[in-house]
């Protein structure tokens, strides 16, 4: 019912997290073109999975979205692709997909996207990235504003963590949270080594693998 309403063409925020919202209702959230003033969509918390996900994904015509959040659903790689590609929210700052299903392929389609770059957070922790998905996001060079990036308890590992270490791109970057992971000694290298994240106030790298070599 509310997804399908046309009438509120003034319509800033959408907030339905904490709900019983699956699919159905996300797919009509989604197909929804009237909303263009919409800035924040809020849908943490539900039921949402890929077909939902793909929905609010391909929709072309909320190009003021600032704040997407649908962490703590039941979305995997086809939804995260889908969001991945959509090349319309320019203006997105936030994007909160953390506690899902979400994992290389998702990782590397939001890692390849190349215009959000007004993005200061991204949270994807509590998934089930690996290496190919964190060498993906540690190669995009156009979140030049990225200011918290929050990957803990997934599965990365050394190739992730040097991709990441690599990146001179993001040289507003407050918080990298890896907690939880399986980053050794060369990949904790590789961060230690990154000498333009000036103005980094947490690192968080607890329960990996790291030796003397990475401290």
């Amino acid at each position: 019912s509310i997804g399908n309403n046309i009438a509120w063409k003034n319509l800033v925020s959408l907030t339905l997290q904490l709900n019983r919202i699956g699919d159905e209702g996300t797919v009509s959230t989604g197909s929804n073109t009237t909303w263009s003033k919409l800035r924040i969509l809020s849908l943490y918390s539900n039921r949402i999975g890929d077909e939902g996900a793909v929905s609010i994904g391909s929709n072309t015509t909320w190009t003021n979205l600032e704040k997407l959040h649908l962490h703590k659903n039941e979305i995997g790689d086809k939804g995260a692709v889908a969001i991945g590609t959509d090349i319309t929210w320019s203006k997105l700052r936030m994007l909160h997909l953390n506690s899902n299903r979400i994992g290389d392929e998702g990782a590397v389609s939001i890692g390849s996207n190349t215009t959000w770059k007004n993005l200061e957070e991204l949270y994807l922790w509590g998934n089930e990235i690996g290496d190919k998905g964190a060498v993906a996001i540690g190669a995009n060079t156009t979140w030049s504003k990225l200011e918290e990036l929050i990957l803990y308890s997934n599965r990365i590992g050394d190739e992730g963590a040097v991709s990441i270490g690599s990146n001179t791109t993001w040289k507003n970057l407050e918080e990298l949270n890896l907690h939880e992971n399986e980053i050794g000694d060369k990949g904790a290298v590789a961060i230690g080594a990154n000498t333009t994240w000036s103005k980094l106030i947490i690192l968080s790298l607890y329960s990996n693998r790291i030796g003397d070599e990475g401290a």
